[in-house]
């Protein structure tokens, strides 16, 4: 701290300017201020801290209840009782918009805020997408969240510009694979029902985590995340751990065409993933897909659980008769479909939701030239075979779909401009041989 200044001394004759007394003491109290300041907020700070630490009706600093505090037969009692459904498939698949369609049914819970917890936790569930992943600590999220991204994605970035496609492939560690568009690229991003984690101390933590985000009250809790593509069997299996009925996961896995998810992905995520092309987040689609159709074969099917444990949905299907799709569902899980129900889900579906990301990859076909048909070219023959062994989808059909966006929906169009779509298509049409 600065020390005070001396007030001015009488000159030779003995007299004291009052002028230059009162401006020394009001520059001395300015700059006395701040520390003056400081130290009113320091103590009501300090006073403030104690009356939040001791007083009985104040918790403000203890973190959030991250669980509810279950018993063992507690919790094998709510896995008799319940149905646990997991919905999973890649991201940007409309998983969120089937699972709110799921939970207008009155005896589905879906995750969210439940009255009485703890407040502090609301705004997380929802800027997580209430995805089960992000509010639990027994899975791994392979990088989803995005925390710790930027540096490997840098070196990933550089090492994709100034190296062969051939030194990739010799050392994978190079290439960044997790996170959304590339977490499924990993093989090691897969748990089955041989992993160390199925153990009975992670299912009572498990679910006493996701308990706290669901209203028990109800026979079916849904839990919803897109990495749930790659870990059915471990769910399926934890859940069956120590009771002496069949385990209660069953399991939605939503499909949507994987042109409309690589370029859903890129409009939302942008900078995220801008070193990944359009083979690169179809290439992490058809990798899921597979781990996926690999599961269903070594151990759903295997051990004859088959379609009483899991569905496959395409969002187009979905949006197409959101009704007919969903009370099917209802029906498999034993539920009816409520009028209000149906009257909740009409309002929710759009029906064009696929159109712009179609639309976009169309414009490109049609207008960018003899690149873009190339590019075009070699995703159909690379991945078309692929994407047919796992889904219904037909990558040799997309001149179809374009047709249909940019001419069929197109009233604005000229003679002229139809033309020239027209021959574009045909001529990709010709290409490939479609079935």
């Amino acid at each position: 701290m600065r020390q005070r200044r001396p007030l001015p001394q009488p000159d030779e004759g003995g007299e004291v300017d009052p002028a230059e007394v009162r401006r020394r003491a009001k520059q001395q109290e300015q700059e006395m201020a701040p520390y003056v300041v400081g130290a009113v907020l320091f103590i009501a700070l300090g006073v403030a801290g104690l009356v939040t630490w001791w007083h009985p009706n104040i918790s403000f600093h203890r973190a959030p209840v991250s669980k509810l505090d279950m018993e063992k037969e507690e919790v094998l009692a709510h896995l008799r009782n319940h149905t646990i459904l997991h919905v999973g498939g890649v991201h940007y698949s409309g998983l969120t918009l089937l699972s709110e369609l799921l939970v207008q049914h009155p005896q589905l819970a879906g995750m969210r805020h439940q009255e009485g917890a703890d407040k502090r936790k609301t705004h997380w569930v929802s800027d997580v997408g209430n995805d089960g992943v992000f509010l639990q600590t027994v899975i791994p999220n392979w990088g989803t969240d995005h925390k710790h991204f930027a540096l490997w994605k840098s070196v990933s970035k550089m090492a994709k510009r100034i190296l062969p496609a051939s030194v990739e492939e010799h050392f994978p560690w190079m290439k960044l694979r997790s996170g959304i568009g590339r977490f499924a690229l990993n093989p090691e991003h897969h748990l089955d029902d041989s992993t160390w984690l199925i153990r009975s101390s992670a299912q009572v933590h498990l679910f006493s985590e996701w308990a706290l985000f669901w209203d028990l009250s109800k026979k079916v809790l849904l839990e919803k995340s897109p990495s749930n593509v790659v870990l059915s069997p471990f769910l399926h299996r934890l859940w069956s751990l120590d009771l002496n009925t069949q385990s209660p996961g069953r399991f939605i896995f939503q499909q949507r065409h994987p042109l409309a998810v690589a370029i859903a992905t890129r409009r939302r995520l942008g900078p995220l993933v801008d070193d990944l092309s359009m083979k690169d987040l179809m290439e992490n689609w058809l990798a899921a897909e597979e781990r996926r159709a690999k599961d269903m074969q070594s151990y759903f099917e295997y051990y004859g659980f088959a379609k009483d444990v899991f569905r496959i949905v395409q969002f187009e299907d979905l949006i197409r008769d959101p009704e007919k799709v969903v009370s099917e569902i209802f029906a498999w899980l034993g539920l009816s479909l409520p009028a209000e129900a149906i009257q909740a889900i009409k309002v929710k579906v759009r029906s064009d939701v696929n159109v712009k990301h179609f639309k976009q990859y169309c414009n490109f076909l049609v207008h960018g030239g003899h690149q873009a048909v190339e590019e075009h070219h070699r995703l159909v023959k690379e991945l078309r075979d692929r994407v047919k062994a796992v889904s219904a989808y037909d990558l040799a059909k997309v001149p179809q779909l374009c047709r249909e966006v940019l001419v069929n929906q197109q009233t604005d169009l000229n003679y002229t401009e139809r033309q020239q779509i027209e021959t574009v298509l045909s001529e990709e049409e010709a290409s490939f041989e479609v079935a």
